[in-house]
């Protein structure tokens, strides 16, 4: 009896997996314009990539002469645009963003407790399409994904007491490096605080060593961006209202997308629900952790103690430094990850057990909500997108497309001191970069994100695109 039970729950995540991958790929595929936030900048900025490397570009378009993070998605675009046209390229990268993320989770998942029908590991599956996603931090993604699969690769070479290959370790580190900073200095954090914990002193030095390269790029990269007139780091720490938007965005399984579809849409009152819902039993995976640490023999302590510093550093690392927004909203995926393998490798819930049972039933039940909501209103989105597009292209002169755009990009933002269920919805703003699609069509100039490997020397504003034309 329990034999089939546990047959049907592998076939049922096996089938849930592929179905996430499959429709997630589908709705990449099926659609030019999708409503991501930062898409069409990087796309734009990879094609500028290419042009350099052909020597084709405009005179205000350079390299950086020194190692950035934050790199890794345009360099790639960069090279797969020499074979491919651009927008061909953003697909491939995107749909390679997905499935790396989809499965550095289960492999993450998996390291301690080979548990294929454990309904924990399914929790990845609902976060495939995440804020981060719409926001276009496909850079903090990649980066995400490497480190989940350094992690699952560290855990599964400790606690099985096998041999760690170095190399694999200093490869990762450089990668997570060229992609984004807060999973690499994750990692180093983690990687410190499994040694300490399972008082694995005689890993210290290999792993000194191994980091070294990315170490020496990190110093490399801070040398360059210090300036003499450069004051003292700029740091703030989290207001109430701060900490809780940043937390229900990162666990919204539904968000919204202005201004064609928010709180006012069919059924979004009820997914504004069930994103609060979702976030707060997500939040409470590490007190769970914790309370279970209690009740049973501590195994795994060094992947506990993990959870328990990446929830702290959350809270800890505040909402703004030197510019970079919510660096602490980038630790509770980790948090909550490596809080969910532990989780899977101390067997919880009991194989036996109706929480486990349940817990299978609502997750699947949710993912089959998500990738209905997803098929129906992100479908619709890119539709009304494309005809903004059309618009914006038609437009027979600069006056008549900057009244048009200026109209939408006003309109794509949420509404201050929003009180009602509408603060329960995560906005991803997609119209205000919708020309660089134009820009790329017709090859002109265009200011961009200067964070990553591009200068741009030009006149221009990529927060107001108008304002530059």
């Amino acid at each position: 009896m329990l034999g089939s039970i546990f047959e049907r729950q592998y076939v049922l995540f096996r089938s849930a997996f592929a179905a996430c991958i499959i429709c997630a790929l589908a709705l990449i595929w099926s659609h030019r314009f999708l409503p991501i936030s930062d898409y069409p900048d990087w796309v734009y900025e990879g094609f500028i990539v290419a042009e350099l490397i052909h020597g084709e570009s405009s005179a205000n378009y350079s390299f950086k002469h020194y190692p950035v993070p934050y790199s890794g998605t345009v360099a790639l675009l960069g090279v797969l645009d020499l074979i491919l046209p651009p927008e061909v390229s953003g697909k491939v990268m995107l749909s390679l963003c997905v499935i790396l993320f989809a499965i550095s989770s289960i492999y993450l998942m998996s390291s301690l407790q080979r548990d294929a029908d454990n309904p924990l590991i399914l929790i990845p599956l609902l976060f495939l399409l995440n804020t981060f996603f719409f926001w276009g931090e496909l850079n903090y993604l990649f980066g995400l994904s490497i480190f989940f699969l350094y992690c699952g690769y560290l855990f599964r070479r400790i606690y099985r007491a096998e041999a760690i290959d170095w190399l694999i370790v200093g490869g990762a580190s450089i990668a997570m490096f060229f992609c984004h900073f807060i999973p690499y200095a994750i990692a180093i954090l983690v990687t410190l605080t499994v040694i300490l914990i399972e008082s694995r002193i005689e890993l210290v030095r290999p792993f000194i060593v191994s980091f070294a390269p990315s170490i020496g790029l990190t110093i490399w990269y801070a040398v360059e961006r210090l300036s003499p007139a450069q004051l003292a780091p700029y740091w703030t720490f989290w207001t109430a209202h701060q900490f809780a938007g940043r937390w229900i965005a990162a666990f919204s399984p539904f968000p919204e997308f202005l201004p064609w579809l928010g709180i006012q849409a069919p059924w979004m009152k009820f997914f504004a629900i069930v994103n609060l819902v979702v976030a707060i039993v997500l939040i409470l995976v590490i007190p769970v952790c914790m309370l279970a640490s209690m009740k049973v023999r501590a195994v795994n302590a060094g992947v506990l103690v993990s959870a328990l510093v990446c929830g702290i550093a959350v809270v800890a690392s505040g909402y703004q430094f030197e510019g970079m927004v919510s660096p602490g909203e980038r630790f509770l995926y980790p948090a909550l990850w490596i809080g969910l393998c532990w989780l899977i490798g101390s067997e919880f819930p009991g194989r036996a057990s109706a929480a486990r049972q349940g817990l299978a039933m609502g997750v699947t039940g949710l993912i089959a909500c998500q990738i209905a909501f997803m098929q129906l209103n992100v479908g619709s989105v890119s539709n009304e997108l494309a005809l903004l597009y059309s618009k914006l292209r038609s437009a027979p002169t600069q006056s008549d497309f900057c009244a048009t755009y200026e109209t939408y990009r006003q309109n794509s933002w949420d509404k201050p001191h929003r009180s009602g269920l509408d603060v329960l919805l995560t906005n991803h703003a997609s119209a205000p970069r919708l020309p660089y699609y134009l820009y790329l069509e017709r090859k002109t100039e265009a200011p961009i994100f200067q964070i990553g490997i591009l200068n741009y020397s030009g006149d221009g504003n990529n927060d107001d695109l108008c304002k530059s034309r």
